[in-house]
């Protein structure tokens, strides 16, 4: 159709926010895999918030793929079942702008695609142990889900669900881009029409001290030997994620805790 001004999108085009739905589409399928097909050990979804929630505030799982692919016919993604596996944890893979390789994971899931054994994915899981930093009371909180067939084209997938103090990277972020806007009053008016204008500072301090809770959480022991975190970049990376907080969580790890509050986003008032 042609008109004054519009943009003729030519067929089968990528459209905006195409590969973001792609992502989310390609992730709600694994996670709900268990409920549509059968398995060896199916993961029922009650069983992720009873098992990777030791902290009931701390609830806030990063979700990671491999392989990490957008369009809905993967091509030229056939690997061994190892090396899917070992890179679901990698940066490039996460599904959020977060570099978890260097904070506290408190639980995990490992939600498996394919023809892959129990065996197998025990193997995998003993070697990604000695490479990632657990809670020394909680080395065992891994919780494996086994689902027999694979996405379409695909021989395997994994889908990793992280409950990791790496997300007070994304709380802080959040905090920060508040600050600028309420500063400011940007779109307050909107609210304030329906909610009392003290609500702002609550909610600000609410995240606020869960951001402080995983940050403690996480510098109350210590980090891995670096050999095991120094991973090249994946050509993904590029062209995901602008550069991670990984640099600020090792100056985090570096830094007693008095010094933590250079950190942390002050409060508003």
């Amino acid at each position: 159709a042609a008109g004054c001004g519009s943009v003729r999108v030519a067929l089968g085009a990528e459209k905006p926010f195409d590969r973001m739905n792609s992502l989310v589409a390609h992730m709600l399928n694994n996670l709900t895999s268990s409920m549509r097909f059968e398995g060896s050990l199916n993961l029922d979804l009650n069983e992720i918030t009873m098992n990777l929630v030791p902290f009931p505030r701390m609830h806030f799982l990063l979700s990671s793929m491999s392989p990490l692919y957008f369009a809905k016919d993967p091509k030229n993604l056939a690997r061994g079942f190892h090396q899917t596996f070992s890179e679901v944890l990698s940066h490039g893979n996460q599904l959020m702008n977060v570099d978890p390789r260097g904070s506290t994971y408190m639980a995990m899931a490992f939600l498996v695609r394919g023809s892959a054994s129990v065996a197998d994915v025990t193997r995998n899981v003993a070697k990604l142990r000695k490479q990632i930093k657990m809670l020394p009371y909680n080395e065992d909180a891994f919780k494996i889900g086994l689902c027999s067939v694979p996405p379409k084209g695909l021989p395997y997938s994994v889908l990793g669900l992280a409950n990791s103090c790496a997300a007070h990277h994304l709380l802080g972020q959040t905090l920060k881009d508040f600050s600028r806007l309420y500063q400011r009053k940007a779109h307050v008016h909107h609210y304030t029409q329906y909610m009392e204008k003290a609500q702002f500072d609550e909610a600000f301090e609410t995240v606020n001290s869960l951001m402080k809770d995983y940050i403690n959480l996480d510098m109350l022991h210590e980090a891995p030997r670096p050999s095991s975190v120094a991973a090249a970049p994946s050509a993904m990376e590029s062209l995901l994620f602008a550069p991670s907080a990984w640099s600020t969580g090792a100056a985090l790890q570096e830094h007693s805790h008095s010094s933590l509050q250079h950190y942390l986003p002050q409060p508003l008032i």
